[in-house]
């Protein structure tokens, strides 16, 4: 258990290695492959005695910690209750598991934290600077806290948010505590504005990458010609990417096919790391056929901005979109192709790129806002008109305007008919999360009016 967590996302590729290769004993080389892989990653990974002494160090040390017992519980989970959690076909298969693993974590979370402390004042007094001395006291950890009875509450729990769907779906949640100036453009020299974690530039110094795999955590600074690559000493944002499946990024895989499961999954990550400001979501959402589908009109981008972007006063007192008026997006919604671990098949996918990330939500107004993408991009033709009117919408961002209410009215019926074509989805539930939506838009609008009187 130890080094397959260790090894992390290796791990799983030279599963597939052996997978695609014929060896006569595959199951001996593979566990001869891992005892190397381990030894050469113990050698990589030992934090450097000038990044060890910075003040940073506490912070840094507790994702580390937090990503490794979060792992050691998703092993313990599908060893013990794996036959009670089944994975989605063609969707991330361990996202049961790590779901369960989640809700484990905030069940009892003053006690997790405490043990975590105590073994990160232990790492530093014995200025013990190797990740896999880490990887062995989380395990410990994990040992000893995660007894049948926990583990089965647990599990109960993340299963209680299903609520059926034929989508596939995932998500990108972005974090920082310097909010959108985390971007290089921004945080250029300004980095000890975020004093717990300095802007991220010594993410790779300890190796929050590769511990983080299980959640798909990476660095995302902005630097586009570098997008995937390390950038020393730039910075940025800390992405989970809920779709990714191995470090190169060639494949992906949707994280579920339920709206509610993801719906949850996005309020537990967020819940994870509470010394992380959220900041940004990004949902994808894999294009299925409808027949004929109706052209997105700009009303549409703009009950999607009511209720899934960030409406806020300014330092003046003016109502504004801010992602929109502080330039933070490039395109609201984008078309990808994203190419499957299992059938090798590139997938349509829509990617809502304009999601603030909000704190505030609760578990029934991020299903409901996840229904109004699933059912809107399966109802509209994002594949021959996916150029939203950029112009038109950053000056209404800088201005925003009611919406009228027949707009906000062909807009939810979008949303209806797009998840009435899927039948696994009840009726009932449909029809109290679109009237919960309705009252979202109206509330929102009424706002608008207000600020325009």
């Amino acid at each position: 258990m130890v080094l397959r967590e260790f090894v992390g996302v290796t791990y799983r590729r030279r599963f597939q290695f052996f997978k695609r290769h014929h060896f006569h004993a595959p199951q001996r080389a593979f566990k001869s492959n891992l005892q190397l892989a381990a030894k050469r990653q113990d050698k990589r990974f030992c934090i450097r005695s000038h990044i060890w002494r910075k003040q940073q160090r506490p912070a840094y040390l507790e994702l580390i910690f937090r990503h490794y017992l979060l792992g050691f519980v998703v092993q313990f989970i599908r060893k013990r209750h794996g036959s009670n959690l089944d994975a989605e076909q063609g969707c991330y298969p361990d996202a049961p598991y790590v779901l369960a693993a989640l809700e484990w974590f905030l069940a009892d979370r003053s006690v997790v934290d405490a043990m975590i402390a105590e073994h990160i004042e232990a790492v530093e007094v014995e200025n013990c600077r190797r990740l896999y001395l880490y990887c062995l006291r989380a395990f410990f950890i994990a040992r000893q806290l995660c007894d049948d009875d926990s583990l089965s509450t647990a599990v109960t729990l993340s299963c209680q948010c299903r609520v059926g769907g034929q989508v596939p779906i995932g998500a990108e949640l972005e974090f920082s505590n310097l909010g959108h100036k985390a971007s290089f453009e921004h945080s250029f020299l300004r980095h000890q504005r975020d004093q717990t974690y300095c802007n991220f530039i010594y993410f790779h110094h300890f190796f929050i990458e590769d511990v983080s795999w299980r959640l798909g955590g990476y660095l995302d600074h902005h630097v586009r010609l570098r997008r995937y690559l390390p950038v020393p000493w730039i910075g940025g944002f800390f992405e989970y990417n809920l779709v990714r499946i191995d470090y190169p990024r060639r494949f992906s895989l949707p994280l579920t096919r339920d709206p509610g499961f993801l719906a949850h999954y996005i309020q537990c990550v967020m819940a994870f790391n509470s010394r992380l400001a959220p900041h940004s979501l990004h949902l994808n959402v894999e294009c299925v056929g409808l027949g004929r589908k109706a052209v997105p009109v700009f009303s549409d981008y703009l009950c999607l901005l009511l209720i899934g972007g960030d409406l806020v006063s300014d330092e003046k007192g003016v109502l504004t979109e801010r992602r929109f008026a502080r330039n933070e997006l490039i395109k609201m919604v984008q078309q990808r192709q994203h190419t499957s671990l299992f059938d090798h098949i590139s997938h349509h996918v829509t990617e809502f790129a304009f999601l603030r990330l909000n704190a505030e939500h609760t578990d029934q107004s991020w299903l409901s806002l996840v229904l109004v993408l699933v059912g809107y991009n399966r109802s509209s033709r994002f594949d021959q008109y996916c150029l939203e009117p950029l112009g038109e919408l950053l000056h209404w961002a800088h201005d925003p305007q009611p919406v009228s209410s027949v707009d906000m009215s062909l807009f939810l019926a979008k949303v209806q008919r797009g998840l009435e074509a899927d039948n696994s989805l009840d009726a009932g539930l449909v029809e109290s999360h679109l009237e919960y939506v309705r009252r979202w838009l109206q509330r929102e609008n009424n706002r608008l009016v207000n600020a325009v009187r």
